[in-house]
């Protein structure tokens, strides 16, 4: 299951004087998101087996596919490493 991508830099911080632990997560817009593998500009991210780690949906989901529920944005940059990095994505625009 998947809620949202952590936001590292929030313009509005709901909640923020709730007690406890609390997370910023990015509802729309902007903001750097973890990946593993290679990524190119345009692609849905969905969340990966690496927990807080997102990767690109292949050819073969598409195909048959996808569960939409774990897409939790689109690339805005390439990435051509197949490590963990960061890319810019998008998040909540349909």
């Amino acid at each position: 299951e998947v809620f949202g991508v952590v936001s590292t830099n929030p313009a509005y911080l709901m909640n923020s004087a709730a007690e406890g632990l609390t997370v910023p997560v990015a509802l729309e817009g902007r903001v750097p998101c973890k990946v593993m593998g290679e990524v190119h500009k345009g692609q849905r991210l969905i969340s990966s087996n690496e927990p807080g780690v997102a990767r690109a949906v292949s050819d073969y989901e598409k195909e048959v596919g996808m569960d939409w529920f774990r897409v939790v944005g689109r690339a805005l940059e390439n990435k051509d490493t197949l490590g963990i990095g960061l890319v810019e994505i998008v998040v909540g625009v349909k």
